[in-house]
């Protein structure tokens, strides 16, 4: 019955999910229902959207300092912030590191081990701050100009998502109101790479290749999940510009299909150039400043596996991994996903997007990663907002995301307090049903059909805006 009210509503200029998706028809029941049958949809455009989708985002965010509550009133302290499951990186580096005293944070005896673009931003953070030095009030003045920032980073992602799917701009909702942001958004400052991603894409896809590789390359000061989006708009690139070549029976000039065919290669290289000047642009510098901003990258080298990795469910039985045999499995991990997205661009009879390609390569990557600790699940997020998967796969996965946030914090305080603790076979296995439920969901997204009609490919300047009820 929905379909068919879908259907015959002419004047919807894009998917109602109140009418598609049963987990949402059920979930708008606080607010009256689904959708009625002649309800006017998109009279505000996808402007609309976007301003609710902010709304609700900003709600959410409300709800993760809620949830943090206990740390802001008693201050971020070992073990309680791992009993309250209330840590975040920002307070608790702030008052560890050179960053109470508004110093960079890796110019201290023991440098931080932040990413260079982390670790900035928290440097900026302690020198807006009213208050600084190691007490309560330092603590909560850095997490509370880091929720706002979360505020306008989300309120920018969303929009980027809205502008990327003209055609289903409440999808943007998996991005703007999943459960994990409650949990995970203020847990460090991966959501500046997550908006930074989100924002490169649409550059992109927009048709701006240096700028779009500029935000990407910015975020890969971040986290370095950007580098498999970046490999999958090359190989796209290359795949469709070597099927261009090809005799066509659709009858598009040769000399047509060709130009098509560099242009795109042109945007892909693109991409990867200005990825690499903004990187070193930001790097260097901070380089000059700072020789050893670069510690977090070095250490990786050698580092014993981490939380939320499978690697690291060996030692949690007692059998650990060598740190050279974590990094060559990390290693190898990055090149096996290169592979991966190779074998599926090149698969007869498949069209991948962006999308497929970048959840296929991710899945590989989070699987042998050296470490995936808890906030990494904000990264899945860019890859449910724009693809077509159902509310009850997001929150199925985000269940368990939420399972394994928890235990995360009490496998750690285990050590304080065995009897209340999580002990390590019990995380072990934890660990190992979240990259069941990573596996799972993203491999759900991978095997999105690329023409299917119902869903829309990520691809550079393809889509056409939404008709508004005006014009339809």
């Amino acid at each position: 019955m929905r379909v068919t009210r879908e259907r015959t509503r002419r004047d919807v200029p894009y998917r109602v999910p109140s009418w598609t998706d049963p987990v949402v028809a059920r979930a708008t029941a606080v607010v009256g229902g689904p959708l009625g049958r002649y309800a006017v949809v998109g009279a505000r455009g996808l402007s609309g959207v976007a301003a609710a989708l902010t709304v609700l985002g900003t709600v959410m965010l409300a709800l993760g300092v809620w949830q943090k509550g206990h740390c802001l009133t008693k201050g971020w302290s070992t073990p309680d912030q791992f009993w309250r499951a209330c840590y975040s990186d920002l307070p608790v580096v702030h008052v560890s590191s050179p960053l109470a005293a508004r110093h960079l944070p890796w110019s201290g005896e023991i440098p931080s081990d932040q990413a260079p673009l982390s670790g900035l931003v928290m440097w900026v953070l302690a020198r807006v701050s009213p208050s600084a030095g190691e007490g309560l009030a330092a603590q909560d003045w850095v997490f509370g100009l880091w929720a706002v920032a979360c505020v306008l980073l989300l309120a920018a992602a969303t929009l980027a998502a809205v502008a990327m799917l003209p055609r289903r701009p409440w999808h943007a909702a998996h991005l703007a109101v999943s459960p994990v942001l409650v949990t995970l958004a203020l847990v460090s400052t991966d959501l500046l790479g997550v908006a930074l991603t989100l924002l490169g894409l649409w550059a992109w896809r927009r048709g701006h290749g240096w700028a779009g590789g500029a935000l990407l390359g910015l975020a890969l000061l971040v986290r370095p999940f950007p580098l498999v989006w970046i490999a999958a708009i090359v190989l796209l690139a290359r795949r469709r510009a070597a099927l261009e070549v090809r005799p066509q029976r659709d009858g598009t000039p040769g000399a047509t299909r060709d130009t098509a065919a560099r242009t795109e290669l042109l945007r892909a290289g693109q991409v990867v150039v200005g990825a690499v000047l903004a990187a070193l642009a930001l790097v260097v510098p901070l380089q000059l400043l700072e020789p050893r901003s670069l510690t977090g990258a070095v250490q990786w080298w050698g580092q014993e596996a981490g939380y939320g990795a499978l690697q690291m469910v060996p030692r949690l039985f007692g059998t650990p991994l060598l740190p050279v045999t974590t990094t060559v499995i990390a290693v190898a991990g990055w090149l096996v996903a290169l592979g991966v997205g190779v074998w599926l661009v090149g698969r007869p009879g498949r069209r991948p997007g962006v999308v497929q390609l970048a959840a296929a390569m991710t899945a590989v990557v989070a699987l042998t990663a050296p470490s995936l600790s808890v906030q990494s699940g904000l990264w899945v997020l860019p890859l449910l907002a724009l693809s077509s998967r159902a509310w009850w796969e997001h929150l199925l996965w985000a269940s368990v995301e939420t399972v394994h946030f928890l235990a995360t914090w009490l496998h750690i305080a285990f050590a304080s307090d065995p009897g209340r603790g999580l002990p390590p076979e019990t995380y072990g296995m934890l660990v190992v049903l979240r990259a069941a439920a990573w596996a799972w969901v993203l491999w759900r997204v991978a095997e999105e059909p690329g023409g299917a009609p119902d869903r829309q490919a990520l691809t550079p300047a393809t889509d056409e805006p939404a008709r508004s009820p005006s014009t339809a």
